[in-house]
């Protein structure tokens, strides 16, 4: 496994610099870093177009279908999309799903040139791309690693993370300017989706490029498993390992309360006094920018990181910084602090995740690494339905006060305040962790 490698000697940004002059002499994780580069920035101004269709639209019960429609159809698939990612070529899933996004992505466009997008669709295509992503997200992920020498895996993972939170950084802005594009001063979210259709082309002329699979890779379908049987040892295995457990427990928690902050970013935009008007999508794009660049730099202090022999501690105090962000968000008066706060909440967010997750893969099996990273994913899939009861639970405030706007606070404040309590008392199971790591390095 991953952590069985010694760690890297020297400062963690020497580590850092290191691991990523590695990596990048690889021709075909270089190529594939760039390409989903592209797809990423696509993606990143597609949600926002789409998010903010939806709430100026529909407003916040809109968001909470939007979530939903996404969340269910990926929870209800992850565990077989994990099965699947380990028992064919991860290369050919890979290069399906990725034609099922394009495929969905232009269906939305051509829609939306023809005027307004009902709902019943919106929350259709979210959830096609739910349901594609279940089997999208472990196939990635595990291909990764077939790119890469084995003791590089968490780096990669977590240098992959950064090109996604690079894209997340200018997407939004580009976003911004796409949404103001057009003869009319209405945001013309048609030319966001476009630039999403084109985003995939580079991405899907490079997969038949990718490495073939190894022969772990096909441990499931050379001994002769059911379905069913591949997807019951990946179960098996997460049981038995109680540093697995206790990693997914807190991927659970900041999930759940913490993680949903960005789809509820438009609700607070929408609602607020001073950000409110036709021009309020820049002040969304504003807040997505400032998430996404602490996002960017949670990802490298994950990358610094990942090798240390302190996991948890830093997840810790990146779960309980994630908490204490978002109350902040929440409470601020001007789009000068609510930046501030989310960029704390972008990095906080970013790096207990993505240490959680990079641990997940370094503690297991490359045979089981698809089966346990989609259990994983159920963790985020908790995401999709808490982010909906949160939207929908605003929207009755909002209609008993009769004030538009005015049930984001007290939810979204409530959620933080109790991701800060609940880790509090994951707090043993995450520093025995530290016990793990120092033994595997050893």
């Amino acid at each position: 496994m991953p952590l069985d490698a010694e760690d890297s000697q020297g400062s963690p940004i020497g580590r850092l610099l290191s691991s990523a002059r590695s990596l990048w002499q690889l021709r075909v994780f270089r190529r594939f870093w760039v390409a989903n580069l592209v797809s990423n920035l696509g993606t990143s101004a597609f949600v926002m177009a789409l998010s903010w269709l939806t709430v100026k639209t529909y407003g916040a019960s809109g968001i909470a279908a939007l979530a939903l429609g996404y969340g269910v159809p990926q929870f209800l698939l992850n565990v077989v999309g994990g099965a699947a990612a380990d028992r064919i070529s991860r290369r050919r899933l890979f290069q399906l799903t990725e034609t099922g996004f394009l495929l969905v992505a232009l269906t939305l466009w051509l829609v939306s040139i023809g005027g307004t997008v009902p709902l019943w669709l919106l929350v259709a295509v979210n959830a096609c791309n739910g349901a594609i992503s279940a089997f999208d997200s472990p196939a990635r992920t595990a291909l990764i690693s077939e790119m890469v020498p084995q003791h590089q895996w968490m780096e990669a993972q977590q240098l992959y993370s950064a090109s996604s939170n690079i894209t997340n950084i200018f997407g939004p802005a580009l976003g911004g300017v796409l949404l103001s594009i057009g003869t009319s001063n209405r945001s013309h979210e048609e030319v966001a989706f476009f630039f999403n259709v084109l985003s995939f082309l580079p991405l899907l002329i490079l997969i038949p490029f990718l490495p073939s699979p190894r022969a772990a890779t096909h441990a499931a379908r050379s001994k002769g498993e059911s379905f069913l049987r591949s997807v019951a040892e990946g179960l098996q295995f997460v049981r038995g390992q109680w540093s697995l457990r206790s990693l997914l427990q807190l991927l659970a928690v900041v999930m759940l309360l913490g993680m949903p902050f960005q789809t509820l970013l438009p609700i607070f935009v929408h609602g607020h006094p001073s950000m409110g008007g036709g021009q309020s999508h820049g002040y969304y794009a504003a807040l997505l920018s400032a998430v996404a660049l602490g996002g960017f730099v949670g990802a490298l202090l994950g990358m610094a990181s990942s090798s240390g022999r302190r996991p948890g501690g830093s997840l810790l105090a990146a779960a309980v910084g994630l908490g204490l962000s978002i109350v902040l968000l929440a409470s601020s008066a001007v789009i000068h602090w609510a930046s501030l706060a989310a960029f704390f909440a972008g990095a906080c967010g970013v790096l207990a995740v993505n240490l959680d997750t990079a641990l997940v893969e370094g503690f297991t099996p490359v045979a089981l690494q698809g089966r346990v990273s989609a259990i994983a994913s159920l963790s985020k899939g908790l995401q999709s339905f808490s982010a909906a009861a949160a939207s929908g639970l605003m929207h009755g405030v909002a209609l008993l006060t009769g004030v538009p706007g005015s049930g984001y606070w007290p939810v979204q404040v409530s959620m933080g305040v109790v991701l800060m309590l609940v880790v509090l008392l994951l707090r043993g199971p995450l520093l025995a962790l530290e016990a793990r790591a120092a033994s595997a390095s050893a």
